[in-house]
């Protein structure tokens, strides 16, 4: 196992501590721990943790924005240790890409087990997030070329095949990416004051 990083949010030592004896023999690298939630942040920043396990015994309502921030970046795995009864803490688990779970008292399987888990998930929608922006990037370059073909077209009165093919040798000349050629095209239309 690759030694991923953790990092510790807690206000009391004990626990801090436990997660410790328990990780570290794992093979888990300690990076540092948190008794607030907005150094919680910074530190998260600092460190780039593969995960963070934090105690729910931490100011909640400052907890809550640190955890939508790093939900929001997906920044990391989170693993919240305390106990479930809370909806709010069951609203936000449910509607989160990188949080999951631990029930108080921490046991070595138990935690190992969450700890397993939320790294696996984390990798999982972080690789979906990375597809997902891929698609959004294909699906815009293809919108591009799609409308320069078009503008091509109606300047130069050709056909749709010439005007993709004059496009791609233009784009093997300038040594630019279709979609940049796309966008400049596109700008030298707007520039001649037209649609």
């Amino acid at each position: 196992m690759a030694a991923e990083k953790y990092i510790v949010a807690t206000r009391e030592n004990s626990f801090h501590i436990a997660v410790r004896n328990i990780l570290n023999p794992s093979g888990y690298m300690f990076m540092g721990n948190s008794n607030d939630p907005l150094a919680l942040i910074r530190l998260i920043r600092s460190c780039s943790p593969d995960f963070v396990v934090i105690d729910l015994g931490i100011q909640w309502r400052e907890l809550k924005n640190t955890l939508d921030t790093v939900d929001d970046e997906m920044l990391c795995a989170c693993i919240l240790v305390g106990d479930y009864k809370d909806m709010e803490i069951a609203n936000i688990l449910e509607n989160s890409s990188v949080l999951s779970f631990c029930s108080k008292p921490v046991s070595s399987d138990k935690i190992l087990s969450v700890v397993e888990m939320a790294n696996i998930n984390f990798k999982r929608v972080e690789q979906l997030n990375r597809k997902l922006k891929e698609v959004k990037d294909n699906y815009e370059s293809k919108k591009l070329i799609e409308r320069a073909k078009y503008l091509l077209m109606e300047r130069d009165n050709i056909s749709e095949n010439e005007a993709y093919t004059s496009m791609r040798k233009k784009s093997m000349d300038l040594r630019i990416s279709m979609k940049a050629l796309a966008e400049d095209i596109i700008l030298i239309h707007k520039l001649n004051g037209k649609k």
